[in-house]
């Protein structure tokens, strides 16, 4: 019995040996450091091909809600390549409203083959909606070792729908 007592004690003093030296009175180990990953926006993303939609929509509020929202179909990337932890941004701009909306894909080894990127839709006043359509431009730029190039870009149009 005195060795299971000895045991559960050891044990104890562990934890608590451990728990003080790791905190912050003693912070002398630090037990959360993270395992050596690339940064975020480096290494290289190949892109084949990117398939973007032709157009989008600013739809009215149905049952009485006071907005119009606009929806971006999804554009498709095909990845064949993928080092370090590139990102892909997928913008919509509206020249004529000062309007731009992006989203950022942070890209990891897993990610090669078809990759999905999407845009969140939003919602616009129906007073600032003036015209029955606008010209927008979608585009898809690779970031990665502080720089950047377009891969996709496409002029479209953003048809309002009563």
């Amino acid at each position: 019995m005195d060795a299971e007592r000895a045991t559960v004690w050891s044990v104890v003093g562990l934890v608590v040996v451990t728990t003080l030296l790791s905190g912050p009175l003693v912070g002398a180990v630090d037990l959360t450091t993270e395992p050596d990953r690339p940064a975020l926006g480096s290494g290289s993303v190949s892109v084949a091909s990117v398939s973007l939609p032709e157009q989008a929509t600013l739809s009215a509020g149905r049952f009485g809600a006071d907005e119009y929202t606009l929806r971006v179909p999804d554009a498709t990337a095909e990845i064949t390549a993928i080092d370090g932890r590139p990102i892909l941004v997928y913008t919509l701009s509206i020249p004529v409203r000062g309007y731009t909306r992006s989203t950022t894909h942070f890209l990891a080894a897993h990610h090669t083959g078809t990759f999905t990127l999407s845009i969140a839709d939003d919602g616009f006043e129906p007073s600032t909606v003036t015209r029955s359509e606008y010209d927008g431009r979608l585009q898809v730029v690779a970031r990665a070792n502080e720089s950047e190039r377009v891969v996709a870009n496409r002029t479209i149009t953003v048809a309002v729908v009563e």
